[in-house]
């Protein structure tokens, strides 16, 4: 059904005439005419009965009016929505990693709700391989990586910020009291990893397989949280984004070793390259960039 057919039937009951109607949708009465018959048609009821010189609804006009009216009152509703940039309905996917989740996105994604109540977000967090194909699969509306420079023939990617990496480790420990540190010293070490696949893992063992450096023993832990803990039970050294460990950091539960090595990666948005994207979408980026210097 054509909806358009019920803004003109909106009309009628408005003026009570298919004439006026016509008038004021720059239709010929002809096609109001149509227009009404076609209603009839596949309701199958008698829309109007005239009263003098007038249309007047029939009992099954009145009927069909409210929920016409209804739909009306809907879809202007629809329109006003997708076209404002922020109070938004639906779903908005997104992907990222564990400590961008938890330690970058977070300021955002509680704008965003605040600003629209009525749209569900959905965020998942995994490695940035997993997620670059979660993108291209239509898996995620938006991924937010923290990777080396993103160049992909079918994504589009907006820079966000340059995060350092840092190596850590207990106040206790005895690279604690060296001012400048040589990374052929981790030979001797235990160096506490994040899962395999992790972008800041590879850095790191690529950094280490160039130097030809063979740490004493590893740990691997999926957890943020569980690696920092044991880092402060003094369990080993772990190289982690500095937003991950600002706060331990300030407190003194853990310190940063000041090795001769510069190892950084990019917080980026990406997106599909042929992606529309929705006013709730570009509120989200928008959001992110606005916040990309905290």
């Amino acid at each position: 059904m054509d909806t358009s057919y019920f803004y003109t039937f909106k009309e009628v009951v408005k003026w009570g005439s298919y004439t006026k109607a016509g008038e004021e949708l720059g239709y010929a009465q002809s096609s109001v005419t149509a227009q009404m018959r076609k209603l009839e048609q596949y309701y199958q009821i008698k829309l109007f009965e005239r009263v003098g010189q007038k249309m007047c609804l029939t009992q099954s006009g009145e009927e069909l009016f409210y929920y016409v009216q209804t739909m009306i009152d809907l879809l202007e509703e629809a329109k006003d929505k997708v076209s404002q940039e922020v109070q938004m309905r639906g779903t908005l996917r997104i992907g990222t990693v564990e400590s961008l989740a938890a330690y970058y996105i977070t300021n955002a994604i509680k704008v965003f709700k605040t600003e629209n109540p009525d749209l569900r977000i959905k965020l998942e967090s995994g490695l940035c391989p997993n997620l670059k194909s979660g993108i291209l699969e239509g898996q995620y509306d938006v991924a937010i990586l923290l990777d080396h420079p993103l160049h992909h023939p079918h994504l589009n990617t907006v820079p966000l910020k340059k995060e350092n990496m840092v190596f850590v480790s207990s106040p206790a420990h005895s690279f604690s009291k060296k001012e400048r540190l040589d990374i052929e010293w981790l030979k001797d070490e235990t160096l506490i990893f994040t899962e395999k696949g992790c972008t800041y893992r590879e850095s790191l063992e690529s950094l280490l397989k160039g130097q030809h450096i063979q740490p004493r023993s590893t740990l691997s832990f999926t957890s943020l949280e569980a690696i920092k803990q044991c880092v402060v039970d003094e369990l080993g050294i772990a190289m982690l984004p500095a937003m991950a460990v600002q706060e331990e950091l300030k407190s003194g539960k853990l310190i940063s070793l000041n090795f001769d090595v510069d190892l950084h990666l990019h917080v980026q948005l990406v997106y599909q390259q042929k992606k529309w994207l929705s006013p709730s979408i570009q509120r989200f980026i928008d959001l992110l960039e606005e916040g990309k210097s905290i």
